[in-house]
């Protein structure tokens, strides 16, 4: 069907296609932009879960340690009576309560 001669339909329809175009125009003038924030949380428990998988990698031995370790049983620093002293004193701190000495098992020298 075709409907000839409405009066003003082709002013609006001029109309409608001015605007459009106007419309697209405006539209494609438009910069959109997206942005984050991050929290000062989110950012800390970041750097935290960082550091933790970093010491989780590091190696417990340490080498230069155990270098010099060797190095001193080579040369005979632990074979001293000094030395004896040192380590029965400490042991005796460990595996001591008040005033029992506890064997390996948490038991006192007594058996109780």
């Amino acid at each position: 069907m075709d409907i000839k001669n409405i009066s003003g339909i082709k002013e609006v329809l001029n109309i409608f296609k001015a605007n459009k175009n106007k419309n697209i125009d405006k539209a494609s003038k438009v910069k959109k932009s997206d942005s984050v924030e991050i929290s000062r949380e989110a950012k800390r428990s970041a750097e935290v879960k960082k550091y933790i998988n970093i010491v989780k990698n590091t190696s417990d031995i340490r080498q230069d340690k155990i270098k010099m370790a060797k190095e001193k049983i080579k040369n005979g620093d632990y074979f001293k009576p000094e030395v004896y002293e040192k380590i029965a004193e400490k042991l005796t701190k460990k595996f001591t309560i008040g005033d029992k000495i506890l064997d390996s098992l948490g038991d006192d020298k007594d058996g109780k």
